[in-house]
């Protein structure tokens, strides 16, 4: 295997990134003056060796078979040729050991619904009615079928990396809009129960200082772009990405600038503007 990356990059200057400084992107080793579509190559085909391995989607960390090779001062044939090969859990594309939620049995759809009962409940939480009703609101909340909100855990992928398993579920509640309001307010606090109940670390800035610049970012796409049914409740589209470059964000402390550009009210009023237009 040729080392220089295309003369893009060389596989060491990969892997002397990714070791310094942890989960990384092709776009963050790319530093804006890198080809990027050229990095992902060599990430992947570096994966293939058992040098890098793929957390979750673009994201990659250094294994121990990469940190040995970069402390010996030979190509990757002669490394490859004198070392013990790989093992075959190296091999993995993406991680499918460690922490992850496979384990639905202590929340139900009835868990779910109360959870957003009581955002309607809270004082301090904004909930739209529906035709100004109360009554009808709260009717509409428990009147929520059981069974689609079980489906959604019976077959929710629970061999995924932690990080696309909270993009699957917060996509799916959110964008399935099961509830009059506070969908994306349910997906995330029902999420972080999920996680605690499964053992999951909660990464200490939950939910993330960008999460309403992200909502907004996903509000954009479910209304313009995407429609979340369930033949494509597990599709990995637009709006999967948006939620899974916020988590990434979380759990790996991956960089935001690019995906932050807008400011947060600019983009809350072409919103507004863009669904203002729509209903006319």
């Amino acid at each position: 295997m040729n080392s220089r990356g295309n003369g893009s990059v060389s596989d060491r200057t990969i892997l002397r990134w990714v070791r310094t400084s942890g989960p990384a992107t092709p776009r963050d080793i790319a530093e804006g003056r890198r080809r990027e579509n050229v990095i992902r190559v060599r990430c992947r085909e570096l994966c293939t060796y058992g040098l890098l391995q793929a957390v979750t989607h673009d994201l990659y960390v250094i294994t121990d078979r990469g940190t040995e090779f970069l402390e010996r001062d030979v190509s990757l044939a002669e490394f490859e040729s004198g070392s013990s090969p790989t093992p075959a859990c190296e091999h993995a594309q993406w991680t499918r050991t460690g922490d992850r939620i496979d384990d639905f049995s202590q929340i139900d759809a009835e868990t779910i619904k109360q959870f957003n009962y009581e955002r309607y409940m809270d004082s301090e939480d904004s909930y739209g009615l529906v035709d100004g009703s109360r009554e009808k609101t709260v009717r509409r909340i428990w009147n929520v079928q059981d069974l689609c909100l079980e489906r959604v855990m019976r077959e929710f992928p629970r061999r995924d990396p932690v990080v696309q398993q909270c993009a699957h579920w917060v996509r799916t509640i959110s964008g399935k809009h099961f509830f009059p309001d506070a969908n994306h307010r349910t997906a995330i606090g029902t999420l972080r129960a999920i996680l605690e109940l499964n053992d999951v670390p909660i990464p200490d800035r939950w939910p993330g200082e960008y999460i309403d610049h992200t909502i907004l970012q996903a509000k954009f796409v479910r209304t313009f772009v995407v429609d979340v049914r369930f033949d494509t409740l597990w599709c990995r589209d637009e709006l999967y990405h948006v939620w899974h470059r916020h988590f990434c964000t979380l759990f790996h402390d991956t960089d935001t600038a690019q995906q932050h550009d807008i400011p947060t009210p600019v983009l809350g009023r072409a919103f507004d503007a863009a669904r203002n237009e729509l209903s006319l």
